[in-house]
């Protein structure tokens, strides 16, 4: 399947894939479809994920157009802020109660250069922890931006040291 996805894909006939993922688990093609993408990185790849959003934007197709910009495409310039946009709008298509949806954005926190803020990533790991208290890349994740968070408190102190000057 993964080298029918390929050739289907960079001969541009997304119908055919279309039919191909409609017919089969989808969890079976997202397996595919990411091998496939790996073996040819292709932007043809997010172009057919586009082209289904675009059709009936879902939950999964949002995920797998994730999945595909951080591991594939994630040596595109600019690719994981694209995967932050289809993180987010899979949190907000589950109500922000799909744990897999927020810790996709945890994710885009922890890359060397994280496209999520301390404060939206201590704000996703606390809905996470609402959900899943055992959850360890939450607790992880809430600490580490606990601590970033509390080093920018200002003390006011020094800024009427400041005006006294």
């Amino acid at each position: 399947m993964k080298d029918e996805i390929e050739y289907l894909i960079l001969d541009g006939n997304f119908a055919a894939v279309y039919q191909m993922m409609s017919e089969t688990d989808f969890m079976a093609f997202e397996e595919a479809f990411i091998s496939a993408a790996y073996d040819s990185e292709s932007i043809m790849f997010y172009t057919f994920i586009a082209e289904m959003i675009k059709a009936e934007e879902t939950v999964e197709l949002h995920d797998l157009a994730f999945l595909l910009l951080v591991y594939p495409l994630s040596d595109v310039n600019g690719a994981f802020n694209a995967a932050y946009y289809h993180a987010k709008r899979s949190v907000v298509m589950t109500g922000y109660k799909e744990i897999k949806s927020l810790l996709q954005l945890l994710f885009l926190y922890a890359v060397p250069d994280p496209v999520v803020s301390d404060k939206e990533a201590f704000t996703v790991a606390k809905e996470i922890l609402k959900q899943d208290p055992n959850n360890k890349v939450a607790r992880t994740i809430l600490k580490q931006t606990a601590k970033k968070l509390d080093s920018v408190v200002v003390d006011i102190n020094h800024f009427n040291h400041m005006k006294n000057a």
